[in-house]
C-alpha cells in the first residue's frame, strides 16, 4: 500500500483563501497545511485537493459532495455526516477522524488507509476499492454494499451489527474483529477468514443450532 506523499514544506493557507482562488481560477489545491478549520460548503462544485494536509478541520456538508483527494493526510478532523458522491480518494490517509454517518458513494478508494478513526453508521456503496486499510476502527452498524476491493484489510476494528450487501468476502481476514451482530448474505461468507467463536456467531446464517 502506497503511503500519502506529501511536499515539504507545507504552506500554512486558510481554506477559504484556497478554496475561493481553486475555484475563481480553475486550479487545484495543492501543497498545503490547514489547521483548525471548517471546510466551506462545495455542494455542486469539483475540486481537487493535491499534497495537503487537514489537521483538527471540520467537513459540515451534508450536501453531495464530489472532491478528489491526491496524496492528502486528513488528521484529527471531523467528517461526521460528509457525503462523497463521485469523489477520488488515491492515497489518502484519515487518521483518528470522527466519520460517524459518513457516506462514500460511487467513490474509488485507492491506497487509503482510515487508522483509529470512529465510523459508525457510516456507509460504502458501489465502491471500487484498492489497498484499503481499516485500523482499530469503529464501524458499529456500518453499511458495506457493492464493494469491489483487492487488497482489503480489517485489523482490530469493531463491526458489530454492521451490514454487508453484495460483496464478496472471499479472502478477507476478520480474525482480529468484533463482529458480532454482523449481516451478510450466506453466499458472500464463503472463504471468509473468521475465527472459531466467529463461526459459531456465523453459523446463524446457515440456520443452524449448536448445542453443548
Amino acid at each position: 500500500m502506497l503511503p500519502p506523499k506529501l511536499p515539504m514544506p507545507l504552506r500554512e493557507e486558510t481554506l477559504e483563501d484556497q478554496v475561493s482562488l481553486a475555484l475563481n481560477e480553475g486550479i487545484d489545491i495543492e501543497g498545503c497545511h490547514f489547521y483548525g478549520e471548517d471546510v466551506p460548503d462545495l455542494a455542486g462544485e469539483t475540486l481537487e485537493f493535491s499534497g495537503c494536509h487537514f489537521e483538527k478541520c471540520a467537513f459540515h456538508s451534508r450536501q453531495p459532495q464530489r472532491l478528489i483527494f491526491v496524496d492528502c493526510v486528513l488528521e484529527k478532523c471531523d467528517v461526521s455526516g460528509m457525503r462523497f458522491e463521485k469523489s477520488t480518494f488515491q492515497r489518502v490517509s484519515f487518521r483518528q477522524c470522527r466519520m460517524t454517518g459518513a457516506q462514500f458513494a460511487q467513490s474509488p478508494l485507492m491506497n487509503t488507509r482510515f487508522e483509529g478513526c470512529l465510523l459508525d453508521l457510516s456507509g460504502f456503496s458501489e465502491i471500487k476499492a484498492q489497498h484499503v486499510l481499516f485500523s482499530e476502527c469503529v464501524m458499529k452498524e456500518c453499511s458495506i454494499f457493492a464493494f469491489k476491493w483487492q487488497d482489503w484489510t480489517l485489523r482490530s476494528c469493531v463491526l458489530k451489527n454492521a451490514e454487508i450487501h453484495e460483496t464478496s468476502l472471499q479472502g478477507l481476514n476478520v480474525t482480529s474483529c468484533d463482529i458480532a451482530g454482523i449481516t451478510v448474505e450466506l453466499p458472500a461468507v464463503r472463504g471468509m477468514i473468521v475465527t472459531q467463536e466467529q463461526a459459531v456467531g456465523l453459523s446463524a446464517l446457515l440456520g443452524l443450532t449448536i448445542q453443548g
